[in-house]
């Protein structure tokens, strides 16, 4: 096998893993992402003006890094499709869970296992890379939906992306703010009820937070 197979092979499977991470290789891929993602967590979170009370949906919530960020003072809710991702966030979450301030599901993002009128704010940081039909989870973040909810979005910028040989198409979907704001038209979210904003990450790169307000 020549080094350029291997390497392409390699990227792969870190690409899949990111996907739907399983096993030794989820466990460090979640300690990885961590460290990259505590930024863009924190400033979704800033942007989606979380208040005390409010019942909080993470979508794609992985390891729990963002639910444990959230506001004490919330309800809060996470889904994940990995059930290696869910064991990192029961042990990270632990008291809470016990406490019953946060609970856990595993589920899938366009066919969340939540009821309507449930939430006043969610969460899909880093998830629709992953994510077939867009359109369709928007119509779901809708079902769930309380009246006045937001949805907050993040995805590191195409331009980004194409840094990363393991973020490839073969893997994940690539978003510049066009892409982005033609998904969200796609959605039926109009002008007016959406927001898309660049955040400056370290090693010149950029993410991009979209704030959605989802009208029934």
């Amino acid at each position: 096998m020549s080094s350029r197979t291997f390497v392409d092979r390699a990227a792969l499977a870190v690409g899949r893993q990111l996907a739907n991470p399983s096993g030794s290789g989820g466990f460090l891929l979640a300690v990885m992402m961590r460290v990259f993602n505590r930024r863009p967590t924190r400033a979704l979170i800033e942007a989606l003006d979380i208040r005390p009370g409010h019942h909080v949906l993470d979508i794609g919530c992985g390891d729990g890094m963002a639910l444990s960020a959230v506001p004490q003072t919330t309800w809060r809710y996470g889904v994940d499709q990995s059930e290696t991702m869910l064991s990192i966030a029961r042990h990270r979450l632990n008291r809470d869970l016990k406490a019953g301030r946060v609970r856990l599901r595993h589920g899938d993002m366009l066919a969340l296992p939540f009821g309507a009128n449930a939430f006043d704010r969610i969460l899909a940081s880093n998830v629709l890379y992953f994510c077939t039909d867009i359109p369709a989870l928007v119509q779901e973040c809708r079902r769930v939906a309380r009246p006045d909810a937001s949805l907050g979005i993040y995805v590191t910028s195409a331009r980004s992306m194409a840094k990363w040989p393991f973020a490839g198409p073969r893997t994940h979907r690539h978003f510049s703010r066009e892409q982005l704001e033609a998904e969200l038209e796609a959605a039926g979210v109009m002008q007016g009820e959406r927001e898309i904003r660049h955040l400056a990450l370290p090693g010149e790169m950029e993410g991009l937070i979209a704030l959605v307000r989802l009208v029934s």
